[in-house]
This record gives structure tokens, C-alpha cells and sequence, in this order.
């Protein structure tokens, strides 16, 4: 079985991309037999804050990623860029904000997507971790070969946000904070669902501090593609200097799909010439968020618990005790009682 691969590139600045994009891209040997599909790019746009300030992906670099597609297919794939509303902004205005706009005047094959906007089913999760049921935006089923760019920047919650967390964005409901309580399994059933085929990392320009939209510049020079959502993002944790289990979504998503360093491979450049350790947040502050975010799962799984008793009060009352138990064994109850109360909606 072929390994994944992660290839680690130097560029100093924006300047330096389009080479080191097009070198690992060619070393990772993908974007191979894409001629007349449907590729999506996901970039990290969680906010309208310039990539500069290492919040968001600049449109340069995605600029560059539709010259390769279009090199590779003879301008025959259809290119979507996907992004969903943020609690405090819409797509269409970080669309603007940033550029990217001009990406569908400037290609005829590219089309911009606010998934919170489009049409979606229902996907039934039956050994989610997190979800039960899950709005899946249509757009999403007719994707080939997805793409997703992330920026190598802190996150306050979860140490760490990178390609892992980039797939959040493909969620379509506007707010989204109702799942932080339950990221860890939200991002690992959504690895599941939207695996990338490619994975790009921009760490030219990225975050430390209170990440992902709030923190300090902060820069490492370099690129990563991987051919795997979970190997690129153990490989970023390491240039930050975080060990990837002490990032908790990484963990589980790592422990779900039994991944370890066995898995892939590292090209390009030695780890340790880019390895610049990303300050944190104080360790009080983190404890603190961690044990808020507890309260608040374990306040969704008691409103649950109320809402799973009233309608069981009322069923027993309507079709009385025996009936119940004649048609549903007890540990079939107790199962879904307890999927009723653990699982959300997404």
C-alpha cells in the first residue's frame, strides 16, 4: 500500500509561492487525471481579516492553484471555491472583502459557493461521533476531487486549527458555535464525510496567540502539501510545537482511524529548519475555555435528557407500558435513548 506523503517547502513571502506551490504539488504527485471533473478548493476564510494577519487564505495562492489546475486539465474542470456564513459574517462579503470575486470574472471555469445558501439533504450518520443527522449541501455530491487550504495558525479552544478544522467551514448552518462543545468529534466525523484528496497549508504568513482570528502574525516561511488531512496536520503541529496528541481534535481523528507517523511519509525540507514555536494562550486560559466547553456538552446532554423523557412520558402514557415493551426490546431502547441524548444535529 502507497504511503501518504507530506512535502514541507520553503517561501520567503508571497513572492516565493507560485514555485514552492507547483514543486510540492508535482512532489505530492497529485492533480492526475482531472480532465472535465468537478474540484473544489476549500480555503480558510472564517473571517473577512486580511491573510496578512495570518486569519484567512490569500487569494493569491489560490490564484496560483487554478493556473496549475487549468495547466494539468486544459481549463476542462469545473473549479468551485466553497465557503459557508460565519456567525459574524456572510461568504459573499469575505468574498468580496478578499478578492476573490475577481477569481470568477478572471477564469471562466470558476464559480464562487456559499454553501449556507444551497439546497441540501439529510445524511444520517450511524456511527457518528458527533452527529446523527447532517445537512449536507448538494454541492457537496457532485465534487470529485476536493481541495482544502488551510492557514497554520493557533486556535484557543483546541491549540491547533489547520486542514483538520478547515473542513468546519463546509458545515452549512450560520452558527456554528453550537458544535464547540463537541469539535473534537464534529471534525472527526467531518475528516470522515469530506476527506481531502489535497491538502495545502500556508505557514508564510500565520497566527500565534489567541488564534484563529484574534492572534499575532506569525511567520515560518513555508508551505505544506499533503496527501492527507490527518499526516499534514501532525506534521503542521510539529512545526508549532504542539505534539500532535496534545491537540484534541487531532487525537481523536488520529485514535478513530488508527493513524500514526507509520503512515506517511515527510519530503522537501528537514522538519527542524522550519520548526518555530507558535506562542499560546496562558495555560489558565486554556483549562478554563476546556472546562467551559464541558459544562455547556454536558448542559446539551441534560436538555436532551429532558426532551428524550417527555416524549417517552408521553408515548407510554398514549400507547401504555406492554405495547411498548412488546414491540421494542429494552436494550433497543436504552440504545436509542441514549443516540437521542449523544448526538446532534447538524
Amino acid at each position: 500500500m502507497n504511503k501518504d506523503v507530506v512535502v514541507i517547502l520553503n517561501s520567503k513571502g508571497y513572492e516565493e509561492m507560485p514555485s514552492a506551490l507547483r514543486k510540492g504539488i508535482e512532489e505530492a504527485a497529485r492533480l492526475q487525471d482531472l480532465e472535465g471533473k468537478c474540484v473544489a478548493i476549500k480555503p480558510n476564510l472564517c473571517s473577512a481579516k486580511s491573510s496578512y494577519c495570518g486569519a484567512t487564505t490569500h487569494v493569491q495562492m489560490v490564484r496560483e492553484l487554478i493556473h496549475i489546475l487549468n495547466e494539468k486539465t486544459n481549463g476542462s474542470c469545473e473549479i468551485l471555491i466553497l465557503e459557508s456564513d460565519a456567525e459574524g459574517v456572510s461568504a459573499e462579503y469575505v468574498f468580496d472583502r478578499l478578492g476573490y470575486r475577481s477569481l470568477e470574472n478572471e477564469f471562466s471555469n470558476v464559480k464562487l459557493v456559499n454553501l449556507s445558501k444551497d439546497a441540501k439533504i439529510q445524511v444520517v450518520f450511524r456511527n457518528g461521533r458527533a452527529f446523527d443527522l447532517l445537512d449536507v449541501p448538494k454541492t457537496m455530491l457532485r465534487i470529485e476531487y476536493l481541495i482544502s487550504m488551510a492557514k497554520l495558525k493557533t486556535h484557543v479552544d483546541q491549540r491547533m486549527s489547520c486542514i483538520l478544522k478547515n473542513q468546519f467551514g463546509l458545515v452549512p448552518r450560520k452558527h456554528k458555535s453550537v458544535f464547540h462543545p463537541f469539535l473534537s468529534e464534529v471534525l472527526c466525523d467531518l475528516n470522515t464525510l469530506y476527506a481531502p484528496d489535497l491538502c495545502i497549508v500556508d505557514g508564510i504568513a500565520g497566527m500565534e496567540g489567541f488564534g484563529p482570528t484574534n492572534g499575532t502574525p506569525k511567520s515560518v516561511n513555508a508551505i505544506l502539501v499533503g496527501t492527507n488531512s490527518i499526516a499534514t496536520d501532525m506534521v503542521a503541529s510539529k512545526i508549532m510545537g504542539f505534539k500532535p496528541k496534545q491537540v484534541p481534535h487531532l487525537k481523536l481523528t488520529m485514535k478513530a482511524n488508527s493513524y500514526d507517523e507509520s503512515n506517511f511519509c515527510l519530503m522537501g525540507e528537514e522538519l527542524n529548519n522550519v520548526q518555530s514555536k507558535f506562542q499560546f494562550i496562558p495555560y489558565r486560559y486554556y483549562l478554563i475555555a476546556r472546562i467551559g466547553l464541558r459544562l455547556q456538552k454536558w448542559s446539551l446532554y441534560a436538555s436532551n435528557l429532558g426532551s428524550v423523557l417527555q416524549k417517552l412520558r408521553s408515548t407510554l402514557a398514549t400507547v401504555g407500558f406492554n405495547e411498548v415493551n412488546r414491540k421494542v426490546a429494552f436494550g433497543d431502547l436504552v440504545r436509542i435513548i441514549k443516540r437521542m441524548i449523544m448526538k446532534l444535529h447538524g
